[in-house]
């Protein structure tokens, strides 16, 4: 029990060492007579302006804080599309290379479509590049026969002129007529144009092959008529006397006829 005798502590003596009369906290000492209060102003100025220098300096002088990146989007792990575009880049340009060669090529050894705007020269044929037919074959038209789609499906040589009093009728029924014509071009390059352009004229080919000294194509359209009609076109060896009056080329002239007839259903 603590003795009478001796004096009380009042609350102002006991809250005197910390508490200032004006309402702030006193310092206080421990054992060793350290300030509390500079204790803590050394630690927190020594915390403070070491993080903030350090901190602050080191984004001035461009030193990415650790930890700093981490927070940023990154590409998910797994295969990257570049090898697959550059394939596919390569793979187009391949295309696009052969494209142009093949049109390049096409448009010198190519072959046309009857009524085609585009002139090529066929394939094969040493140059021979075709022509409407209509214009040789006007001495064989009449009253509309051949019909306009079986005339537009045939195609000449350029330069092939028809043989002045060789066309014939020899229907006395149907349609049945031939005419003589010739192209500067040797035989050999005859049959492959003809070959050639029947395909395109979309003509069905019924039969090809020699005939005693000759060669001839048999072959058969649909006509707007109704009618199916039969070509028949034979070519005769090259000569260099040429049957109409012409500079002979230098590798002579190929006489062929043609002939046309409408073939009944029944």
């Amino acid at each position: 029990m603590a003795d009478p005798s001796e004096p009380v502590a009042g609350p102002s003596e006991s809250l005197a060492g910390s508490v200032a009369p004006s309402g702030r906290a006193m310092p206080s000492t421990d054992g060793d007579g350290h300030s509390a209060n500079g204790h803590a102003n050394g630690h927190a100025n020594g915390h403070g302006n070491g993080h903030g220098n350090g901190h602050g300096n080191g984004h001035g002088n461009g030193h990415t804080p650790p930890g700093f990146l981490d927070h940023l989007p990154r590409r998910p792990p797994g295969p990257t599309a570049k090898p697959a575009a550059i394939v596919f880049a390569i793979i187009a340009v391949i295309f696009l290379a052969g494209f142009a060669a093949d049109e390049v090529t096409s448009s010198h050894h190519g072959s046309s479509a009857p009524g085609s705007t585009l002139v090529r020269a066929v394939a094969g044929t040493g140059g021979l590049v075709p022509e409407p037919a209509s214009d040789v074959l006007a001495a064989i038209v009449q009253s509309g026969e051949p019909p306009a789609n079986v005339l537009a499906a045939l195609v000449v040589p350029k330069g092939t002129s028809a043989v002045p009093g060789t066309a014939s009728q020899k229907g006395l029924g149907l349609y049945d007529a031939s005419i003589d014509l010739q192209a500067p071009a040797t035989a050999g390059h005859m049959i492959t144009f003809v070959r050639s352009e029947l395909r395109a004229g979309r003509w069905q080919t019924v039969s090809a092959g020699a005939s005693g000294n000759s060669y001839q194509f048999i072959a058969e359209h649909p006509g707007s008529d109704g009618y199916e009609w039969e070509l028949g076109v034979t070519i005769s060896p090259t000569t260099f006397s040429p049957a109409t009056p012409s500079a002979t080329p230098s590798n002579g002239v190929t006489a062929f006829q043609i002939r046309l007839f409408a073939v009944s259903d029944e």
